[in-house]
């Protein structure tokens, strides 16, 4: 008589073969096909992406719509790669500005004013910013940062010379030497 032994599946094990088999799915997507709840499929997820066996792709946004984050499996052996943009996001269609790759994860300390930095003085080149540009445009461009969070990284690089106040109301900045 053969005996059958049963083995119960870990959600993040479960979530793992979801992954394999649907790669670029959503969580909710992943928790339907692992059958398991959705919390329980984020908390898988944010474990095999801490373990450094996952890596999420922000959504970025539809309109004024947040799009679902996308997920995919890393293998160990896999050469170091980082992490996956939100791919372009498109600026506002009356700036003519070329598309900015959107960061993907959190910021590190400093690093959004590198950000708004940069594509304040990519776009000063580029004549899209002529006039300056202001904290909700440099936002959108950067793929839906917070604008009150860009506000405050201008703020700062004009504290530190690296770009300068042109127009009070609205605000508008253009990197020095331009």
């Amino acid at each position: 008589m053969a005996t059958t032994t049963s083995t119960t599946l870990t959600p993040a094990d479960a979530i793992g073969a979801a992954l394999s088999a649907h790669p670029g799915a959503t969580a909710a997507r992943l928790a339907e096909v692992a059958g398991i709840g959705r919390s329980t499929a984020n908390k898988a997820l944010a474990t095999l992406e801490q373990a450094g066996t996952a890596r999420r792709t922000p959504g970025g946004r539809e309109g004024g719509r947040r799009l679902a984050d996308r997920w995919q499996r890393v293998e160990p052996d896999a050469p170091d790669i980082p992490p996956a943009s939100g791919g372009p996001v498109t600026p506002p269609a009356d700036d003519g500005a070329e598309p900015v790759e959107a960061a993907a994860g959190r910021l590190g300390k400093g690093a959004l004013r590198d950000l708004v930095l940069a594509y304040l003085v990519t776009h000063a080149e580029d004549g899209s910013g002529r006039d300056g540009l202001g904290p909700t445009a440099i936002a959108k461009g950067l793929g839906g940062k917070s604008s009150g969070a860009v506000g405050n990284a201008l703020q700062r690089l004009e504290e530190e010379g690296r770009v300068r106040l042109v127009q009070t109301s609205p605000r508008r900045y253009r990197p020095t030497g331009s």
